[in-house]
């Protein structure tokens, strides 16, 4: 099986998650989202995102981006669409 073009094989280390918690905080300030509240929403949705991903050692950026997106999505809207559409935006 040949892997496509374009795709960024990542492992869920904890510098991984370290880097995308405080990219999450930093498009959660930018939207001016409460920093107590999006600390315990972006905490859940990595905790989330960690459980699935728990069996896998390697999973690409777009199978990460989206699975975080769609677990933000159940607390900040706003801010799941951000964080999917980053590169898009900016």
């Amino acid at each position: 099986m040949t892997k496509p073009q374009n795709t960024i094989e990542i492992t869920l280390d904890s510098k991984t998650l370290k880097t995308l918690e405080s990219t999450l905080k930093s498009h959660a300030n930018a939207l001016n989202i409460p920093t107590g509240s999006a600390e315990i929403f972006i905490k859940k949705s990595i905790t989330a995102t960690t459980k699935t991903f728990k069996k896998r050692k390697i999973i690409t950026e777009a199978d990460l981006v989206r699975t975080v997106a769609k677990e933000l999505n159940q607390y900040n809207a706003d801010l799941a669409y951000v964080y999917e559409n980053y590169d898009k935006i900016i």
